[in-house]
């Protein structure tokens, strides 16, 4: 819980059942640092709250059900309606609220549905309901997602981390929406680069499928007042660490996935070539099938690497798999097939590809892809 931030989670009728409607209430003006997918197609509350998040905030509405994405000027327009009825009933600023939304792309939001919830939103604010706010805002995923954490500095601190996602997952980056709220007064330009960092080290190094959605926004909330530098460090880490947290969160909850991988470019020229070559890999249908299958055809792997799109010496090539190495200057290793089969009958899988032709490395985490990954998306509209 933390003090001065009160949440709330509804059923609004966005979706034919559940919760779907998410608010958040911050009791004093609030700094915010944004980040949002490198889509060319934004969804509305992008174009929407890039107008607004450099000013103060005090109110945060997210919505499942719907993305509210390619709707034009009206669903931007929806956007202004819903933040004035809202910014009436708690007697702030319509520009002192921003907004974030998921699902089907292509419908308009209900205004008149999430209008008439927002007094039982309003009415449901409570600093300990964070949890109700992280059941609102998920769609295919099968489980919330929050991460606490504590730190000290003048005083004792609180952060709390948000974030739904489970498909439409990809680097650059991965498609979903997460929130980061504080009691830590500090600036945005004091943490911008750091906040920069922690999202690439975390929501960037996770794939499911190689889509990029139009919504992916990660959104970082700091109290004003007088900046307590002398927790800067502690925050830092501690904002690496939540992010880290829900990203991994994340890609366990992969729609239909039963394996994570993990991928590691090793001995690479430079790390621009690892990541492209990381990258490749996590996002092949033919190597996440072989990880479902636990089937140890490393010939997917070097085949994936190859067209990466960089120069890879295949006779320089090592790959380890499930700490076995099975192929050594790119000539298989002699293995028991069925031993192998078994080790990678795992939750887990890691791979290690070492280019040895330099000193640069790129890790990253995928999924494998199921039967249940073409049923959920198969019929995701109905």
């Amino acid at each position: 819980m933390i003090k001065g931030i009160k949440f709330s989670g509804i059923a609004s009728g966005i979706k034919p059942s559940g919760l779907d409607l998410g608010l958040v209430l911050f009791q004093e003006k609030t700094h915010v640092l944004s980040l949002y997918t490198s889509n060319r197609v934004k969804a509305a509350h992008i174009l929407y709250d890039r107008k607004y998040e450099g000013d103060p905030v005090r109110a945060l509405v997210v919505n499942s059900g719907c993305a509210n994405a390619c709707t034009g000027k009206e669903g931007i327009a929806d956007l202004e309606v819903i933040g004035e009825k809202l910014a009436k009933l708690l007697k702030i600023g319509r520009t002192e609220v921003l907004f974030a939304s998921t699902g089907v792309i292509g419908k308009r939001l209900p205004v008149d549905t999430i209008k008439s919830a927002l007094p039982v939103a309003v009415k449901s604010l409570r600093e300990g309901h964070a949890e109700d706010f992280a059941k609102a805002i998920i769609t295919t995923d099968t489980h919330h997602k929050l991460v606490k954490e504590t730190f000290k500095g003048k005083k004792d601190y609180s952060i709390i981390g948000v974030a739904k996602g489970s498909g439409m997952l990809n680097p650059n980056f991965a498609t979903m929406l997460a929130f980061v709220f504080t009691d830590y007064p500090i600036a945005p330009d004091a943490i911008r680069a750091a906040f920069r960092q922690a999202v690439t080290e975390s929501f960037e190094k996770i794939t499911v499928d190689g889509e990029c959605s139009t919504n992916d926004t990660v959104m970082l909330f700091t109290r004003r007042g007088e900046q307590d530098l002398s927790a800067l460090g502690e925050f830092k880490a501690k904002l690496r660490s939540v992010l880290k947290d829900l990203a991994i969160m994340l890609i366990r909850d992969g729609e239909g996935a039963t394996k994570v991988a993990h991928i590691m470019i090793k001995g690479a020229r430079k790390k621009e070539t690892a990541e492209k070559i990381a990258r490749r890999i996590a996002i092949s249908p033919l190597v996440k099938t072989a990880f479902f299958g636990s089937d140890p055809n490393w010939g997917r792997i070097i085949c994936a690497a190859g067209d990466a799109g960089v120069p890879v010496e295949p006779a320089k090539v090592d790959i380890t798999l499930q700490d076995q190495e099975i192929v050594k200057a790119g000539v298989e290793l002699p293995f028991d097939e069925e031993k192998m089969k078994r080790m990678m009958n795992k939750n887990e899988i890691a791979v290690v590809v070492n280019l040895n032709e330099g000193k640069a490395v790129f890790d990253i985490y995928t999924t494998d892809l199921t039967f249940d990954y073409v049923k959920i998306n198969a019929s995701y509209r109905s």
